[in-house]
């Protein structure tokens, strides 16, 4: 390892937002004087420049889910402070390892948070270089999304001709999803029904061609939603909305859901139609991480965000994304 401080410059302290209990936004506290993470075998160090922001991150904030649970048992517990943050793009200042160097422009999705800060140590296997037609703030907002969205398309094993139903196809993992669902169209020709708002279809005008859509349901009208028995739904909302949309699918479907909280519910709900129910959540991949920076950078995966904030102001940012009306996603600039 270099003499980092000496060579590279990297002060002794950083700026971190810290989080010493769950509740709401104004538990993280944004410092300064942090310690840097010492690097471990085979991990970078990275200056981050952009962290994206998820829902998993608020969840975790309130103490809901995988993450916090580890969080409470190997942080907490111990009378340590936390800082939360799965996606991060910047640049190398620091290796252990033989495969990026200093000076790489990097992106990564840790399930070990820490994104919310200067400086972050990631495992060298999670990362890859991101194209220079690709900005850092780009790469920030795509390491969640954009490989849960590839990998769930390909976890969901869409069969040719399949009509599949897409809920909530304009936030963060489905705006994304849906362009991979519309490559199909042509390919496998299979149908597409999209589930939002009036404002959110509006913008797809954005993303896809409307017209290759086989439909749209409004979910704001207090009606029935149509028995499209439909092969396959994509549910990233869950909950009473997700229930509601089962109403679209045939018997013995197939419906992959996330958050995976939402399965038992989802299950029960669709056992009249022996729905075959499934979870899924984002497995760390480097590769995976590559493919889909490529798709961006050949243009063939448009991505949008709709607001950068500074990393100090991180409370704003959770109260915006609880909103539950993103358009894209949501990043953190830091620095």
């Amino acid at each position: 390892m270099l003499n980092a401080t000496n060579e590279l410059d990297i002060p002794p302290t950083q700026n971190a937002v810290l989080i010493r209990e769950f509740g709401e936004p104004e538990v993280m506290s944004y410092q300064e004087g942090v310690d840097i993470p010492q690097l471990q075998a085979d991990q970078v160090l990275i200056k981050v420049a952009y962290a994206g922001i998820n829902p998993v991150d608020y969840k975790t904030r309130q103490g809901k889910g995988w993450a916090a649970e580890a969080i409470q048992k190997n942080t907490f517990d111990a009378g340590n402070a936390a800082t939360l943050g799965f996606d991060v793009a910047g640049t190398v200042v620091d290796s252990t390892s033989d495969k990026f160097a200093v000076g790489d422009r990097v992106a990564a999705l840790s399930f070990d948070g820490g994104c919310y800060a200067d400086y972050v140590a990631v495992d060298a296997s999670l990362l890859a270089k991101v194209p220079d037609s690709v900005s850092l703030e780009q790469a920030g907002a795509l390491p969640c999304i954009g490989q849960t969205a590839l990998q769930l398309i390909d976890f969901a094993d869409i069969k040719k001709d399949d009509h599949v139903v897409i809920n909530a196809p304009a936030g963060g993992v489905g705006h994304l999803a849906i362009q991979l669902l519309m490559n199909k169209v042509a390919e496998d020709n299979i149908k597409v029904t999209v589930i939002c708002s009036p404002e959110k279809y509006e913008k797809l005008d954005d993303l896809i061609a409307k017209d290759k859509l086989a439909g749209w349901i409004d979910y704001t009208k207090d009606e029935a939603f149509p028995e499209l028995q439909a092969d396959v739904l994509l549910d990233l909302v869950g909950g009473e909305a997700g229930v509601r949309a089962l109403e679209v699918m045939k018997p013995k479907g197939n419906v992959y859901v996330l958050p995976t909280i939402w399965v038992d519910k989802l299950k029960e709900a669709g056992s009249q139609k022996s729905l075959n129910v499934l979870g899924y959540k984002a497995q760390l991949n480097g590769e995976d991480m590559g493919r889909v920076l490529q798709l961006v950078a050949d243009g063939k995966l448009v991505l949008h965000i709709q607001k950068s904030y500074p990393l100090s102001d991180v409370a704003a940012a959770h109260h915006e994304l609880q909103k539950g009306d993103t358009f894209g996603k949501i990043v953190l600039k830091a620095g």
